[in-house]
């Protein structure tokens, strides 16, 4: 067997490899030629000698001996352990060698920039709904903790006094003044009596005058004089002398048998406008201060931190009320003094936020999800007794579809931007879209990232006409 043909039976053993060691043509250094291959084909190799020459040239190489039977072949087995050496190159080889490293550097490197180093950040448009509920709510002075099945928060009563004074002016007229008084001579043709009071008439202007004292005609014909008074304030009651006068009622007999006539003017008739207190002015004074200082009261009763005070839900008594001029009164103005006593029961903003927040997972319909912006809460058709004030709450937030952002970023890694709008427009959820891509390369080398942690997706809501838009983050 010749060298070549011992050295592929060792390539073509899948272990161990026999072979056996002539006696003639074969030396040392055709023994070593082997063993070394075998050590860089890692296999083992197992020498059959026949004869001395054989035996000679494996123990020349370090291996031990042992006596065989005449005429018997023997293996001895040579273990080769493993061992890397590199091959001795040329120059073309090396370049190849260096060539090699270089392209995988360079595909490592492109490996990493396309990997990691591109991202895309992605505004998705959504369409809130508005979701308004309503919900019975209870402030309980009693209670100590919110409690949702329920709807009861604690509460806590308030109570403040203010005082003040107000002015106003006087609305109301009036005409005042004094009567005018004189003398009538009275002429009965028969004897009769008319008593104090008597009601009289000029004839000419018809204007009533009163008798002052009582006549008593017992001797007719008679003449006597009675002193009169006008029956209303003014100067036209100051009448000129010589007027005549009939009686219209007071006398026994009266009518023509009984005439007067005044010899001396009517004088002493005054009037004139003046400005009084009327009802109006005094409710009206009454309404406003009562107002100021119940606006007075609520700012102090709300200066506490978190705590909510419903406007409608106060308690206001009076307690003390002092007008400067009764109704009727003459004066260009007039003056109130008043104190109130305002009382509510108040409650913590943050409990009304719980109560809120562990009802309105309920309310928020299937298939979306409530948008992180401000839920507001209106309080109407309070109703406040000494130790509750119930209302009901109105809830007014935003709710948004649904979107599953890690399946969109799966779905858009690696994808062309057209590949990408085309993707998202057919989301039903989303009414808009815009890609950015970071670094902004030409547009044929434009591609959403293939590693989803570079792709950033911020949800965008769409308020209405005159509102924000409001996003909400996601975490790339």
């Amino acid at each position: 067997m010749s060298l070549y043909e011992m050295m592929e039976k060792i390539l073509g053993a899948e272990d161990g490899a026999k072979v056996e060691i002539p006696e003639e043509n074969f030396n040392l250094l055709m023994l070593k030629i082997l063993k070394a291959k075998a050590r860089k084909e890692n296999r083992q190799l197992n020498l059959v000698t026949a004869g001395n020459k054989g035996r000679t040239l494996v123990r020349q190489i370090g291996e031990k001996e042992e006596d065989l039977p005449q005429g018997e072949k023997a293996a001895l087995p040579i273990k080769v352990k493993k061992k890397f050496t590199l091959p001795k190159l040329g120059k073309i080889g090396r370049f190849a060698l260096f060539a090699l490293a270089g392209l995988i550097t360079l595909g490592g490197i492109a490996y990493w920039f396309l990997y990691y180093f591109p991202r895309a950040e992605i505004n998705l448009s959504l369409r809130p709904i508005p979701l308004i509920k309503e919900i019975a709510v209870v402030a309980d002075t009693e209670a100590e903790e919110v409690d949702g099945d329920k709807g009861v928060i604690p509460g806590k009563t308030r109570s403040v006094e203010e005082s003040g004074e107000k002015s106003t002016a006087a609305t109301g007229t009036a005409t005042v003044g004094e009567k005018a008084t004189g003398t009538i001579t009275f002429t009965s043709t028969v004897n009769q009596s008319c008593g104090q009071g008597t009601k009289v008439k000029e004839n000419d202007s018809g204007l009533i005058f009163l008798t002052d004292a009582a006549l008593t005609f017992s001797s007719a014909p008679e003449d006597k004089d009675v002193a009169v008074t006008a029956e209303k304030i003014g100067p036209t009651y100051n009448l000129a002398s010589g007027k005549t006068f009939t009686v219209v009622s007071g006398c026994s007999i009266g009518g023509l048998s009984i005439v007067g006539v005044n010899s001396a003017a009517f004088t002493g008739g005054t009037s004139q406008q003046v400005k009084i207190v009327s009802s109006t002015d005094r409710s009206k004074l009454l309404t406003e201060l009562k107002k100021e200082l119940t606006d007075k009261a609520k700012e102090e009763l709300t200066a506490t931190g978190d705590e909510v005070i419903i406007a409608s839900a106060l308690k206001v008594e009076v307690t003390k009320q002092d007008y400067s001029h009764a109704v009727g009164e003459q004066a260009d103005s007039v003056s109130l003094s008043l104190t109130v006593k305002v009382t509510t029961i108040s409650y913590l903003g943050a409990d009304i936020q719980n109560l809120i927040s562990q009802v309105i997972g309920e309310l928020v319909p299937e298939g979306f999800t409530l948008f992180a912006g401000e839920t507001e809460i209106e309080p109407l058709d309070p109703t406040l007794t000494a130790a509750r004030l119930r209302f009901t709450a109105k809830i007014t937030a935003q709710v948004v579809p649904e979107v599953d952002v890690e399946k969109i970023k799966a779905e858009l890694a690696t994808r062309s931007i057209p590949s990408a709008e085309e993707y998202l427009s057919g989301v039903g959820e989303i009414t808009g879209y815009e890609i950015s891509l970071f670094p902004n390369l030409p547009a044929s080398l434009q591609r959403i990232p293939r590693n989803v942690n570079r792709i950033k997706i911020n949800l965008v809501t769409e308020l209405p006409e005159g509102g924000e838009e409001e996003t909400n983050e996601t975490t790339p």
